[in-house]
């Protein structure tokens, strides 16, 4: 017993004292071969019941991403019909009296919406169509009668107790021959007064939830609220029969079970998910009998038996191979790195080999001039935040350019608002008054911020200016949510734009130009948006003021649009700053986008 135990100790310390290569060949068949033939053993013996639990999950994460496709493309086609809110061309044709046809045509010709919806949402929808209650149109693709037939039909009805929320519902296609039914997105349309002005149907593209289907091996079908099947991608088990058990998953979510239908056991999966803002509900349904999977797995069987003894054969040729070079490699690395340890820095240009080894030879002799590489790294990045800086004090500079003496300008202002008061000229002590306030801002500005809300004031009295200015010319309105007038902004980001509004978009338009100034949270982000309906930029003019935003140079005689561009991407990043849109002749559209943070 004694001597048995002397042997496997002075095995082990051979073991020990043997040379690498010989180690890890030893450790590779007591710690790798044995375990992986006792594995394999174990898998083999439990693979139908891992390979049906695998199934279930695999089926449930290919109806998960199947699921979140759907309802992106179902969630951009509901953004797409928030495009027919409040707008005022419908709304006009809506609650026209048309005693000619020409003109009839004629507004039919000027609305583009539905070219608008088709040319963005091409792929997801396929027709766009808008009911309204207007006895006097004539009816077109695009234009529907809301007649009294229309109005007692099960569709129209459901959109109208709705009061305004999206509702999904399977709908013959207009323009189908066969009047196939596809998924359209319906809803009542109101103005800003909660007026009525029509139904609007968006026609959904069968295609495109035909192509979701249609790849899936398993039967897959999709269903509208656990009642109607929109598609399916195979015959399978009727739906009649399945249909008690979709309608129960009504909740967002997962769902799996077994059910046995016509003498067949099947795995039956569901994604159950709200379709946007509607209360409607979407179930994705797959189907797979365990005949299907118990045969894979059969099959999985045997390839597994002849791949494990074939691994087994070539996994010891490969790990003896690898052993002796690797073995011989790590000798190599040691010899080197000793003379480098003894001061001799003149080693072999490589090891040879593309692995681990050589790529810790080549960091051995890259690690000096990494070093030097970062230095300089670290001084360049200090070099362009100082520069970042300097650009940020210039901006700020430039917002107190031109001021001289502010108080005698205080005091002289002051002077003629008393005087205009004594002579009763109310006007002109307003005038001086708002001018005043401004020239304060202006000279005060600093890198400090300020409010929305103080922005606001500052450049309603520059447009009540302008209204004594320009009178009946010049209309204009503000829209700020209540959310976002104490936010923190740069000060004068909204005057400069305001300006260019007037002077290169509305001083030259003939007849009543208007500027709206709006602003929001969307999505974690403040959203200004100033539009005018001047006279437009033209496109070569639009495109290199585009290219003039993203320059660094703020040297420019005075403040506009592109310092206060870099002005707002030097204090809040690169995700912020301006956008211009413009049409030429009809409107120029500025969103400066402020992140929320």
């Amino acid at each position: 017993m004694k001597t048995g135990k002397k042997r496997l100790v002075r095995l082990f310390r051979r073991m020990l004292e043997a040379r690498l290569r010989t180690r890890m060949l030893l450790l590779y068949i007591a710690g790798g071969a044995l375990p992986m033939i006792l594995l394999g053993l174990y898998l083999i013996s439990g693979t139908n019941r891992i390979l049906v639990e695998r199934e279930k999950r695999a089926e449930m994460g290919e109806l998960e991403i199947l699921g979140r496709e759907t309802r992106e493309m179902l969630n951009n086609i509901n953004t797409a019909s928030k495009n027919f809110y409040f707008d005022r061309k419908l709304e006009e044709i809506a609650g026209k009296d048309y005693t000619r046809y020409e003109e009839l045509v004629e507004d039919y010709r000027a609305y583009t919406a539905f070219d608008d919806i088709s040319n963005l949402y091409n792929r997801a929808v396929v027709w766009t169509s808008v009911y309204l209650d207007n006895d006097t149109i004539t009816e077109n693709a695009h234009f529907r009668k809301a007649d009294q037939a229309v109005k007692e039909e099960t569709w129209y009805a459901a959109v109208t107790d709705k009061k305004g929320a999206a509702v999904w519902q399977s709908l013959p296609l207009p323009l189908a021959l066969n009047h196939e039914d596809t998924l359209a997105l319906t809803r009542l349309l109101r103005t800003k007064n909660s007026e009525e002005v029509g139904v609007l149907v968006m026609y959904m593209r069968k295609e495109r939830l035909i192509e979701q289907v249609a790849s899936r091996a398993s039967n897959t079908r999709m269903v509208l609220n656990g009642e109607k099947e929109l598609v399916s991608n195979g015959e399978g088990a009727d739906f009649g029969k399945i249909r008690p058990m979709v309608e129960q998953w009504d909740k967002e979510g997962l769902f799996q079970e077994n059910v046995r239908i016509d003498g067949t056991e099947y795995v039956m999966t569901c994604y159950s998910f709200a379709m946007g803002e509607s209360e409607d509900m979407m179930q994705i349904v797959s189907m797979k009998s365990y005949r299907e999977i118990l045969q894979e797995a059969n099959r999985h069987n045997r390839r597994s038996v002849v791949l494990f003894l074939v691994s087994v054969i070539l996994s010891m040729t490969m790990i003896a191979l690898f052993c002796w070079s690797f073995g011989n490699r790590v000798e190599q690395f040691r010899k080197q790195m000793q003379k480098a340890a003894s001061g001799e820095f003149d080693l072999e240009p490589s090891l040879g080999g593309q692995d681990e080894i050589s790529e810790l030879y080549g960091y051995l002799g890259t690690m000096i001039g990494d070093i030097q590489r970062l230095l300089a790294e670290i001084y360049r990045e200090r070099l362009h935040a100082e520069q970042l800086k300097t650009q940020q004090r210039e901006a700020e500079f430039k917002v107190l350019a031109g001021q001289i003496n502010p108080h005698f300008l205080y005091n002289t202002l002051e002077t003629i608002r008393m005087k205009a008061r004594v002579n009763h000229q109310p006007e002109i002590e307003d005038l001086v008054k708002m001018l005043a306030k401004i020239l304060r801002k202006n000279i005060r500005a600093s890198g400090q911020e300020v409010t929305i809300r103080g922005e606001v004031e500052l450049v309603e009295s520059y447009l009540k200016i302008q209204k004594y200015r320009f009178e009946d010319r010049i209309e204009y309105q503000i829209q700020v949510d209540q959310d976002v007038e104490d936010f923190m902004v740069l000060p004068l980001i909204l005057q400069p734009i305001v300006e260019n509004s007037i002077i290169h978009g509305l001083e030259t338009k003939e007849g009543t130009g208007h500027i709206l100034i709006r602003i929001q949270r969307v999505e974690g982000v403040i959203l200004i948006t100033i539009q005018d309906d001047g006279v437009g930029i033209p496109e070569e003019r639009l495109a290199q003021l585009r290219q003039e935003l993203n320059r660094r140079n703020l040297d420019r005689p005075h403040i506009g649009v592109c310092n206060v561009h870099q002005r707002l991407r030097l204090r809040y990043g690169e995700e912020a700053g301006l956008a211009i849109t413009s049409l030429e002749g009809q409107m120029t559209r500025v969103v400066m986008r402020i992140p929320d943070a």
